[in-house]
C-alpha cells in the first residue's frame, strides 16, 4: 500500500516556519510519485537546500553522472519500477562513496526487512511523512548545518 500527496498548488508558496532545520547541502530526491517529489523538492529548496530531482533510478543515474558538484544526500523511494531504491543507492555509492542515503516508503519496516529489501540499520522515513519529520531525519543523517 503506497500513499502520497494528492494535490499540489503550484502557485502557492509553502510556508517555512523558522523552526525547520535549514541547510545548504545538495540533495538528490528520487521519487516516482510526481506530486510528492515536487512538493518535497520545492519545500527543501525554500529552506536552503540545493535540490536535484528525478522520477526514477535511471534518470537519477544520468543526472548524477552529468552533475559536477558534490551531492551530499540521496533521498529515494524504496520500491520503484526498473531500478529499486536500494539498487540505485548501491550504484550511486560506487560512484560517490561519501553520499549519505535516506529511504522513503509507504511499506512497513517489517515487510521491507522480511522481503530482504532493506538492510538492518538503514534510515527509513515512512509515507505519509511530515516535512518536519523529513527535515529532522535529514539533519540527523547530514549532521549539524
Amino acid at each position: 500500500m503506497r500513499s502520497g500527496c494528492s494535490c499540489v498548488d503550484r502557485n502557492r508558496k509553502i510556508a517555512a516556519p523558522l523552526d525547520y532545520s535549514r541547510g545548504s547541502e545538495t540533495i538528490l530526491l528520487v521519487e516516482d510519485e510526481e506530486p510528492l517529489r515536487r512538493l518535497c523538492a520545492e519545500f527543501l529548496e525554500q529552506i536552503g537546500y540545493h535540490m536535484l530531482a528525478a522520477a526514477n533510478g535511471k534518470e537519477a543515474l544520468a543526472l548524477v553522472k552529468a552533475y559536477p558538484g558534490k551531492i551530499h544526500l540521496l533521498i529515494t523511494d524504496v520500491l520503484m519500477p526498473e531500478l529499486p531504491g536500494p539498487e540505485l543507492a548501491q550504484a550511486l555509492l560506487a560512484m560517490r562513496p561519501d553520499l549519505k542515503v535516506i529511504f522513503i516508503s509507504g511499506y512497513s519496516d517489517g515487510s521491507l526487512a522480511h522481503d530482504g529489501v532493506l538492510n538492518p540499520g538503514t534510515v527509513l522515513v515512512h509515507k505519509p511523512f511530515t516535512i518536519r519529520a523529513l527535515t529532522a531525519t535529514l539533519r540527523q543523517v547530514l549532521g549539524p548545518a
